[in-house]
């Protein structure tokens, strides 16, 4: 619960053991407010700050810190309820990755609320919707930040890509149809300016242009050899499990001994770790089991023998500087090796700020799969829930392909060495042939 405005967690020792209390703040006229708790239950039956969370949920505890809704409620106090009530929960409706919360937090705080807040949500509009969003394209707006997270240094505002506006339009869509689920609005989707544009909602231009930096074969190659070094070996192998197996780099790197299954050659994935804490993973789908190449596994033996946190229960890819607490960093794992070996590999530029990173290898192995195994077999190794989703983003155009498919084509047209001797017009004509007769 990161908002102390939604109520935060803590831990205290009782006789009974050690529990879990829900905090939240009680207004107080004239002075500062008064800090009120309620006691969710013992740590052992709650081991994990989600488990707590949940437990919390349950027991309603949320409505405690939710405003009382007005007969006209401001788009605030919809978000606010779409917020406590429907994006924290667990449940097996709604539960959804850390990740995927915190994106729709960051576009409520940095540019949702700062502009609709005092905006009672029967008042908006889809023009005025409309008017922002292009505002939002064509201005230098920029996002705002709040005491609990300072804009970086050098921040300079920008105008948004249509890909990030769809993202907000997406949030903005959850909060009226959660107000909608539970009757704060009345009306219908006539009063949800966020509706389908098919039924005269507000249009977002969704296609993006970008296109996913992708790795050949060759270039890999080139990529574990600049890596391949004294110093670099647990660099070289993040490099070759997530380009052979296509884990996400929240999955990689949360890996721990325990989770291989050397007999069976299996990769159990049990949990991910983004931004410095253990998560849940992205879907129901996500945290499957995974095949373990003999010759991968192989080099995870080398390594471990290697590798100064060795035990079961510690990671696979350790934080040396922390000595082993936690895993290492995937972000600076990849600006420090992985983006200097594609420099290397001629994959990106020096000084580019294109993005690449762990992901992109996920890319590059479904690009290089297609054409030579079965695409649900694709889809089954990016563990994706829709073939669409392996073959629209994740596979992309690939120059060696193409052009052995225009060999074969050109090959059947029989004009393959060299241009064939043309024939005279006159007796490939057969009206003119005709007219001698």
């Amino acid at each position: 619960m990161p908002k102390k405005a939604d109520g935060w967690l803590r831990r205290k020792t009782y006789a009974e053991g050690e529990v879990w209390l829900f905090c939240y703040d009680v207004p107080r006229p004239g002075t500062r407010p008064a800090e009120n708790t309620k006691v969710i239950g013992l740590v052992n039956d709650f081991p994990t700050n989600s488990d707590a969370e949940r437990e919390a949920q349950r027991l309603g505890f949320w409505k405690l810190v939710h405003p009382t809704l007005s007969i006209s409620p401001t788009f605030d106090e919809l978000a606010q309820h779409f917020r406590i009530g429907e994006l924290k929960r667990n449940g097996a409706l709604s539960r959804r990755a850390a990740e995927t919360v915190g994106t729709h937090e960051s576009m409520l705080d940095g540019y949702i609320l700062p502009r609709w807040a005092s905006v009672r949500a029967v008042d908006m509009t889809v023009p005025m919707v409309e008017e922002w969003f292009e505002e939002l394209a064509e201005k230098a707006v920029g996002r705002t930040y709040n005491d609990e997270k300072q804009a970086p240094s050098g921040y300079i505002a920008k105008p948004l890509e249509w890909t990030s506006i769809q993202k907000i339009r997406s949030t903005m869509s959850l909060v009226f149809t959660n107000a909608l689920r539970h009757r704060l609005l009345t009306g219908g989707q006539e009063v949800n300016p966020l509706r389908s544009p098919k039924h005269g909602g507000a249009r977002c231009i969704s296609v993006s242009d970008y296109e996913a930096t992708v790795v050949s074969l060759e270039q890999m190659m080139l990529i574990l050899e600049f890596l391949n070094t004294e110093t670099t070996q647990m660099e070289w192998l993040m490099a070759l499990l997530h380009a052979c197996t296509a884990v996400r780099p929240e999955e990689g790197f949360a890996l721990k001994w325990s989770d291989i299954d050397w007999r069976n050659n299996l990769i159990h994935l049990n949990r991910c770790w983004s931004k410095g804490k253990v998560t849940d993973g992205k879907n129901s789908s996500a945290l499957v089991p995974i095949a373990m190449d003999p010759v991968l596994a192989g080099f995870l033996l080398e390594w471990r023998k290697e590798s100064p946190y060795a035990e079961d229960d510690d990671w696979v890819f350790p934080s040396l500087t922390l000595k082993g607490k936690v895993p290492r960093s995937a972000s600076t794992a990849a600006q420090d090796y992985l983006r200097p070996a594609a420099v290397y590999a001629g994959v990106i530029e020096e000084g580019s700020r294109k993005r690449f990173g762990w992901h992109n290898l996920r890319h590059s192995l479904a690009t290089f799969l297609a054409g030579r195994v079965d695409p649900a077999v694709t889809m089954k190794i990016l563990r994706h829930r829709r073939l669409s989703t392996t073959l629209e983003i994740y596979t992309h155009r690939s120059q060696e392909k193409q052009l052995s498919a225009q060999g074969m084509f050109m090959k059947e047209l029989k004009i393959n060495k060299g241009k064939p001797k043309p024939r005279s017009r006159i007796a490939a004509s057969p009206s003119v042939n005709s007219k001698k007769r």
